[in-house]
């Protein structure tokens, strides 16, 4: 039998303007391809929780009026942050929204996960009833998932090595604290090895964005 949901949960989902968005793969991916890359991912995360997560509400955070619209479109709640303070301050300001409206559990999910799992995301909620802090580490050490009891349990602390800072700062607040390797969320497309490793995964899905071996050009198929 599947265990019910936390109570009073909001999913927040920060995402840049697509035109900024995967600098990183610039070396092997047009500009347009880029953009084009960051709406599929950005949607399917919408969609994702949109049927598999149906009672559980997301917050949308951007500085894209356009990114905003389309998460309305889905049913998200949305915050337009202008960005110029970083991911950080981004998420201060959705933190406090999600705590005005009275949810007791917050968890940041990023744009970009090639693959998001429903089992792995109750394995995030079940943590989550035995630790304030529950992290999802990426597979270069970032945070792929955060979750935390109150919303503002920690500050936020993304960048390098950023599960570690998360999961610091939780013990010098002498919180509950525990750290996931999970498979599927630990893959975020950042760089080209990233897109190669979800192209092998999801052909079919991923097949646009296909980087030739050699070249590390995109390959039109």
């Amino acid at each position: 039998m599947e265990q019910p949901l936390l109570k009073k949960l909001c999913v927040v989902i920060p995402m840049k303007s697509p035109s900024r968005a995967k600098q990183r793969l610039a070396s092997c991916l047009s500009d347009a391809s880029r953009e084009k890359l960051a709406l599929n991912l950005f949607e399917s995360t919408l969609v994702f929780f949109r049927y598999e997560f149906a009672s559980l509400d997301v917050l949308v955070v951007s500085d894209s009026r356009e990114i905003l619209a389309l998460a309305q479109r889905h049913g998200a709640l949305c915050l337009f942050d202008e960005g110029s303070l970083g991911l950080n301050s981004a998420l201060d300001r959705a933190c406090q929204r999600v705590t005005s409206l009275g949810y007791a559990h917050q968890l940041i999910i990023p744009s970009d996960i090639a693959w998001l799992d429903k089992q792995e995301i109750h394995t995030l909620l079940m943590a989550a009833r035995e630790s304030d802090v529950v992290i999802a580490e990426a597979k270069d050490g970032g945070t792929n998932a955060l979750l935390t009891t109150p919303p503002s349990a920690i500050a936020f602390h993304y960048g390098v090595h950023s599960a570690l800072s998360h999961h610091q700062h939780a013990a010098r607040r002498g919180l509950r604290c525990c750290s996931l390797q999970l498979p599927h969320l630990s893959l975020d497309i950042d760089q080209s090895d990233d897109l190669e490793q979800a192209t092998q995964q999801q052909p079919n899905r991923f097949k646009t964005w296909r980087i030739a071996p050699q070249s590390k050009e995109r390959s039109y198929v």
